[in-house]
C-alpha cells in the first residue's frame, strides 16, 4: 500500500498542503520501506473545478 500525501515541496520534510487539488506536490510514501517519490501538481495554478475523465 501506499500514501498520497499533498506537500508543500518534494521530500519527507516538506509540510502538509491542506489544498488537496491545488497542493505543489504530491508526495507518494510506502510506509513499510519509507521509501517516496514526488510528482509536482501540474494543477496548481488551475482556476475553477478540476473535470475529471468519466468512469470506464
Amino acid at each position: 500500500m501506499r500514501i498520497v500525501i499533498s506537500a508543500t515541496g518534494p521530500s519527507l520534510d516538506a509540510e502538509v498542503d491542506p489544498r488537496f487539488g491545488r497542493c505543489q506536490y504530491f508526495v507518494i510514501v510506502d510506509p513499510q520501506t519509507m521509501g517516496f517519490e514526488s510528482l509536482e501538481n501540474a494543477h496548481v495554478v488551475a482556476s475553477g473545478a478540476l473535470e475529471l475523465p468519466p468512469p470506464r
